[in-house]
C-alpha cells in the first residue's frame, strides 16, 4: 500500500495543502493529522464573529466532514506530532500510533505565548484554538472588568468585541505604540484614539509586574507605573511560539529534504494569505509543478465595526500620505521609504486594495 502525503498539523496551510493535492488530480492517500478534535477551521472569526457571537463553531468549518470522505482525506484528530525519523520517513504520534510517508508535510502553526505565574488561575486565557474562543466569549458580560495584555491584531479585536458585549475593558502595550511591524506610527496612533474613542482604557508603553491573586482567581495586575489593574479575566495576548518541539534539532536540514515540505507558522507565513499560499506551494511541490510567485500579501482586522486592510511594512518609512478622513474612520494610507511605497492601509475602503496591492508591487519592482 502507498504510503503518500502525511500532513501533519490542520489549520489554514494543512487544509490548502490537501484541496490542492486533490484539484492537481494527487490519487494516492492523504492523511491529516491535528492534536484538536475539531476538524480544520479558519481562524480570524476566533477573535471576531466566533467571539462576538454572530457565527458558531460549525460555520467557520473549512470544509464538511463528509467533503473529507468524498475526497478520501484521511482526518487524525485529537492526535499531535511527537517525532520523526526522517530517514525512515516515520511520523510518531502521541498516541503511540507512527505513520509512513512518501511526503510529509509540516504545518503544525503556533500556541500562544504564556504569562509566567499565570497559568494557575481559572480567568487567564489565551487565544489560538476553537474552544479558547467559545471559552472567552462565555465570559463576556455587561460590566465584566477584561485586561487584554497586548495590544496586537488579537489584543485589539478582543478589546473591540469584549467592549461591543459590554464589557469594562483595559487594553495593555508594553511597546509605545501598537503594531510597530505593520503599521506606520501615525495609523499606530489613529488605532489607538479609535480604541479610546470607543471607551476602551488603553494603557501604553507599560509592563505588568505582578499577579495579584487568591487561590486559583487572578483579581488584579501590577505594572511597572505603580498602577493596579483590577480584573474578572484577563486575555493574554503577547505573541505565538511555533510548535517545532516535536521536530529533530536540525530542523534547517529537514525541510532541505526534498520530500519535507513546510507551511504556516512554522515556515515564517504568519499571515492568512502567506499561510495559503505556502499550503498550496507545498502541494505544488509534491505534485511536480513549478512554484507561483509569492503574493503580495497582506492582513485584515475588523475593529468596533470598522474594517482594517493592510499591506506591507512601514519598517523604516520615512513619508506618509492620507486621502480621506481619519477622523470619519474613512480613508486609505500609503507609507514609503526614499520614495517608494512600502506599505498601505485602507480603512473602510476596501476597493482601494486592489490599486494599492498593484502600486506597491509595482514600484517594489521597479
Amino acid at each position: 500500500m502507498k504510503s503518500g502525503v502525511v500532513i501533519v498539523g490542520g489549520g489554514l496551510a494543512a487544509q490548502r495543502c490537501a484541496e490542492a493535492l486533490r484539484s492537481g488530480s494527487y490519487g494516492d492517500p492523504i492523511k491529516m493529522v491535528s492534536i484538536e478534535e475539531h476538524a480544520p477551521y479558519d481562524r480570524p472569526p476566533l477573535s471576531k464573529a466566533l467571539l462576538a457571537g454572530s457565527k458558531e463553531s460549525h460555520e467557520i468549518a473549512f470544509r464538511s466532514v463528509a467533503w473529507y470522505d468524498e475526497q478520501n482525506i484521511d482526518l487524525l484528530l485529537g492526535d499531535g506530532a511527537s517525532g520523526l525519523d526522517a530517514d525512515r520517513r516515520q511520523l510518531m504520534l502521541e498516541s503511540g500510533a507512527t505513520l509512513h510517508y512518501q511526503h510529509l508535510v509540516i504545518t503544525t502553526g503556533s500556541r500562544a505565548r504564556q504569562l509566567p505565574g499565570s497559568e494557575q488561575y481559572n480567568n487567564v486565557h489565551t487565544l489560538r484554538t476553537l474552544d479558547d474562543s467559545v471559552r472567552l466569549r462565555n465570559t463576556f458580560k455587561p460590566g465584566t472588568r477584561l485586561v487584554v495584555l497586548g495590544a496586537g491584531l488579537i489584543g485589539q479585536e478582543v478589546a473591540a468585541t469584549a467592549k461591543g458585549h459590554g464589557a469594562k475593558v483595559t487594553l495593555i502595550e508594553a511597546e509605545s505604540l501598537p503594531l510597530a511591524r505593520a503599521l506606520h506610527p501615525q495609523l499606530g496612533q489613529w488605532l489607538v484614539d479609535l480604541q479610546r474613542e470607543e471607551d476602551v482604557e488603553v494603557k501604553l508603553g507599560t509592563k505588568v509586574t505582578e499577579l495579584i491573586g487568591e487561590g486559583q482567581q487572578l483579581e488584579a495586575v501590577l505594572l511597572d507605573d505603580g498602577s493596579k489593574v483590577e480584573l474578572d479575566e484577563l486575555l493574554v495576548a503577547i505573541g505565538v511560539i511555533p510548535n517545532t518541539e516535536w521536530l529533530p534539532d536540525q530542523v534547517g536540514v529537514l525541510t532541505t529534504r526534498p520530500e519535507i515540505h513546510a507551511a504556516g507558522d512554522v515556515a515564517g507565513g504568519d499571515h492568512w494569505e502567506l499561510a495559503a499560499h505556502q499550503g498550496k506551494a507545498a502541494a505544488h511541490a509534491i505534485l511536480g509543478h513549478e512554484p507561483a510567485a509569492v503574493p503580495f500579501t497582506g492582513w485584515w482586522s475588523d475593529i468596533h465595526g470598522v474594517r482594517l486592510q493592510g499591506l506591507g511594512s512601514p519598517v523604516a518609512s520615512d513619508d506618509i500620505v492620507f486621502e480621506g478622513s481619519p477622523a470619519e474612520r474613512d480613508f486609505h494610507a500609503v507609507v514609503s521609504r526614499n520614495g517608494v511605497p512600502v506599505a498601505a492601509l485602507a480603512v473602510a475602503q476596501p476597493r482601494e486594495i486592489p490599486r494599492l496591492r498593484k502600486l506597491l508591487a509595482e514600484r517594489q519592482s521597479a
